[in-house]
């Protein structure tokens, strides 16, 4: 088992290493590919999250955008990445074997 950020390790499975939420444990998906893409995903505009007053200069340009990465099965958050809304996917975890 490597944990590799808060609530998501991964681990052994049956076919190869997968990615398995810590909290109620499910797995994700093969640890070869980036865990966001089996990942629960909602992008919401970033100014959702600012104070009031600096968000009233982020609706107006709405350029940057904030995406939520979560366990589908329990809905606990993995990662949230603030990015340029036509930005790709981020991918945070690369394993290497050695």
């Amino acid at each position: 088992m490597i944990r590799v950020l808060e609530y998501l390790e991964i681990t052994e499975g049956s076919h190869g290493n997968v990615y398995r939420c810590l909290k109620c444990g499910h797995t994700l998906g093969s640890a070869e590919e980036d865990y966001k893409n089996f990942a629960g995903k909602r992008t919401v505009p970033i100014w959702k999250n600012e104070p009031q007053y600096l968000a009233t200069f982020s609706k107006r340009t709405n350029t940057f955008v904030m995406r939520e990465y979560y366990c589908p099965k329990c809905a606990v958050m993995f990662e949230v990445d603030m990015v340029h809304r036509d930005e790709p996917q981020i991918r945070s975890i690369e394993i290497k074997a050695t």
